[in-house]
């Protein structure tokens, strides 16, 4: 039985690495087809030299992007990085559902230990903080995103 593991094991690395050669070389072209219809701002390097805009198309190895200066057009085969600019939003949910959770946690806890003035209300903090905690973590969260959808954020596709 173990030799059969073993060589199912061994079948699968030789079929893995000899497809990731091809997957490797298809990667600047696969990363950006998605783009063209949605025009994204893209910054590509190739050779030292980059380029910034809109992809506007894709033909033959070829990406042309809409610039400042007029049309470019890179081969893509010299293509060695392929950014494209998104946003920070879900950065910035999670930011703010941390902060958000935290501060309405805390006051939650205060104001239930505050509001209490009874002796047998031991564990009001607990309750008070929970339920703050939720609040805030929702609220924190959509601020969060709202801010962050608003901030430019490049992210690396290739390689």
């Amino acid at each position: 039985m173990p030799n059969d593991v073993l060589h199912g094991m061994k079948t699968f690395l030789a079929l893995f690495l000899a497809a990731a050669p091809s997957l490797a070389a298809q990667a600047p072209e696969s990363v950006l087809a998605p783009l063209v219809p949605k025009t994204s701002l893209v910054r590509l390097r190739a050779q030292g030299v980059e380029m910034t805009g809109r992809l506007i198309a894709l033909t033959s190895g070829v990406a042309t992007l809409h610039t400042e200066s007029g049309n470019r057009t890179a081969n893509l085969a010299s293509v060695d990085s392929v950014w494209v600019r998104g946003h920070a939003a879900g950065t910035g949910a999670i930011v703010g559902m941390v902060s958000g959770t935290v501060l309405l946690g805390v006051f939650g806890a205060l104001i239930a230990e505050g509001v209490c003035d009874s002796a047998d209300c031991s564990g009001e903090w607990a309750k008070g903080a929970l339920a703050g905690g939720v609040m805030g973590a929702a609220a924190g969260a959509l601020l969060g995103a709202g801010i962050g959808a608003l901030i430019p954020k490049w992210r690396l596709r290739f390689p």
